[in-house]
This record gives structure tokens, sequence and C-alpha cells, in this order.
């Protein structure tokens, strides 16, 4: 039995007393710590369906937990349980509170927010595509960043979606704005390049040399996909030609 199972099989006894079921999770957060407990989160969002509660924890705000605080660990849940609601319920409440998540100061509950997404494309990618295409037009540069995160995801890369995914780097990168977070956009750009690449290669080199040479700062970008692993390890020889170019 894998530790998500068995984390499961001791939820769900316990999932009906709001006390219990919160004193579980964060004993069990991994926090504070360089590690949340995972494991825990995608269990909880597999069986734990109260929205009331789900809401609730959500509103837990920095300042009231931040982000070492085992505490924090229930709006964590929570960001991921709200992209299993969205699945069964279509309510527009749940992306809204996704929505503003993607801006919360914590960086786990940035990564909680593209878990969540995630857990939308997994169920029916057309859905996060809808979804994405409206942000994206409107998105600041930590929504954009939630929005790139959430798509950096294999299991959800066909080709279709790569083609979408590039779509929206191409739209992030034209409107590029380097004042408020752009650090975090930036940092976030450096790698779900490569991740899209990885699974189409040929469009995806050629994203990446079609934005070869338009400023220093995407070409820093750009160079840092090229480097990944991903990338580097497995087309060497692309790879290093386009290196070469800067």
């Amino acid at each position: 039995m894998s530790k998500k199972e068995d984390l499961k099989r001791q939820l769900l006894p316990i999932r009906s007393d709001q006390t219990v079921l919160e004193t579980f999770i964060i004993r069990n957060s991994n926090l504070p710590g360089p590690r949340g407990n995972l494991e825990l989160a995608f269990a909880v969002a597999e069986v734990y369906d109260d929205a009331r509660v789900i809401m609730e924890w959500t509103e837990i705000t920095e300042n009231q937990a931040d982000v070492n605080d085992p505490r924090a660990f229930l709006p964590f849940c929570g960001a991921m349980c709200l992209g299993r609601l969205y699945t069964a319920a279509k309510n527009r409440k749940y992306i809204t509170r996704l929505k503003r998540l993607a801006g919360d100061g914590r960086w786990r509950m940035r990564e909680a927010v593209a878990f969540g997404f995630q857990i939308i494309g997994e169920h029916d990618f057309s859905i996060l595509r809808t979804i994405f295409s409206e942000w994206i037009t409107t998105a600041d540069n930590l929504e954009q960043r939630a929005i790139l995160v959430a798509l950096a995801h294999p299991p959800i890369l066909d080709e279709a979606a790569v083609s979408f995914c590039f779509e929206i780097a191409d739209q992030i990168l034209h409107r590029m704005d380097t004042t408020v977070n752009f650090s975090i956009l930036k940092k976030g750009l450096e790698f779900t390049i490569s991740v899209f690449a990885a699974a189409d290669p040929e469009a995806g080199f050629r994203f990446i040399r079609k934005w070869i040479g338009v400023n220093r700062i995407i070409d820093g970008i750009l160079e840092k996909n090229l480097t990944k692993k991903r990338l580097s390890g497995k087309y060497p020889e692309k790879t290093n030609d386009l290196l070469r170019i800067f």
C-alpha cells in the first residue's frame, strides 16, 4: 500500500469530525520543515468534500499561519480540495477562490493552487483551457505564474495541450511586466517552458528559437530552460546549438 493510500485509509473514519480531522492534518503536515506532507494533501483532496470547511480553511491568512506554521497546511489542503470540488460541482466560486489564492504571500499556497488546477486538468483539460484562456487576459505576475506552473504537468500534456501551453507562454512573454512580483514569475518561466518542450520537442525548440534575441531577460529565461536535464540530457545537440546563439 502506498503512503497516500494508507493516509486515505486513516482519513476516511475521521473525515466527519472537523476537529479530529484538522488535528490529524496539522500533526502530520511535516511543518515546520523543508517539505510539507504532499501525500497527505493529495489524500485529503481525494476523500474530503465538505465545501463549507474547505472554504473555511482557505480563509486562513498568512498573518494567522505563516508558511512554516503547521496550521498553514489546512489552507494548502483546502486549495487542492477546491480543484476536486470544481470537477464535481462546476461552481465558479471555487475558481474565484483559487485565483485569489494565487496571489498569496506563502509560496506553499501558490504551489497548492497549481496542484488544484492540475486536478481540474487531469479531469478535463478543456475546462482548464477555458478557465485559463479567460484569466490570462487580466492575470498579474503571480496569477500568470500559477497558470504556467499548473500547465507544467506532464500527465495532461498531449499535443493539443502543449500547443495551448505555448500560446499562453507567448502571451506572457509578449506582455511581460518586470515590476511587481516579476522575480517569482521569472522563476516559473525558467523551468515551465522546458516542461512544455519536453512534451513536444519539435514545437518546443521552435518556440525557443523564435524568442531568442528578443531581449536579455527573455534570453536568460530561455537559457535556463535549455540547461534543464529534461532537454539538455535528452536532446544535447539541439540544446547546444541553441545555447551557442546566446
